[in-house]
């Protein structure tokens, strides 16, 4: 069953032909039960996803082409490339205090920050996630996206926005990082850790909207809202 989502947000198609003579195509998929000519609140529907996945829906309620990109981490640190801290003893080349300094990594739970999200070490494989066989996607007015990923291969995630060609070096909006909830207790822990965004098979919905609410042809000024398909947010784990 679906659930829904209140979110507010800057939108309108219906009212378009007023103002620039022509109207928004139709949602590609009937994610959202109602839709405002002005600026208010809209209703929108998360997709559900799947037990053993997390999903990540975008949906483009602009009126103009959208460039996504999609990046992702998964939460594995095995050779401790992105945490840093004072090493000290090892035991067969791990660190002694690895799982207290470096938690979850490896479990596939550990929270990568945001600049590395976006730029790894250097000896480390790009996080840009290909989205059907592309490194971005182009969203057309109206158009909405669904990627489902097996937990194994996500933990940290993140999005960038921008007009069509700008991507992936220069975007107009960044959102991340964001964490799938950690599955498994981590025992002793030396650092913070971050708040977490989604359950295991739930999904995060990012919408990108216009807050010229459409009325400046061709063009947009992007923000993004988000929300879940969870109403209970990460459950404890023990």
């Amino acid at each position: 069953m679906r659930r829904s989502l209140v979110i507010s947000m800057i939108v309108t198609c219906i009212a378009l032909p007023v103002i620039i003579g022509a109207s928004c195509p139709s949602p590609s998929a009937p994610f959202f039960t109602d839709i405002g000519t002005t600026t208010g609140r809209t209703v929108t529907q998360v997709p559900d996803c799947s037990p053993g996945f997390v999903c990540i829906s975008i949906i483009n309620t602009t009126c103009i082409d959208v460039e996504v990109a999609l990046y992702v981490h998964n939460g594995f640190d095995l050779g401790l490339d992105y945490c840093e801290f004072e090493r000290g003893i090892t035991i067969v080349g791990t660190p002694l205090r690895a799982s207290e300094e470096c938690p979850g990594y490896n479990l596939g739970e550990y929270q990568i920050a945001l600049p590395q999200l976006f730029d790894p070490p250097a000896d480390q494989p790009s996080n840009l996630y290909t989205i059907q066989g592309q490194e971005t996607r182009i969203l057309k007015p109206r158009e909405t996206l669904l990627e489902r990923i097996e937990l194994s291969k996500i933990k940290t995630f993140g999005v960038r926005v921008g007009r069509v060609g700008t991507l992936p070096d220069n975007p107009a909006l960044t959102d991340a990082p964001r964490y799938r909830c950690t599955r498994v207790p981590l025992g002793t822990i030396r650092v913070p850790r971050s708040s977490e965004d989604v359950p295991t098979g739930e999904t995060f919905q990012y919408v990108v909207v216009d807050e010229l609410d459409c009325g400046l042809p061709g063009a947009a000024l992007f923000a993004l809202r988000t929300g879940t398909s969870s109403t209970g947010g990460c459950p404890s784990v023990r």
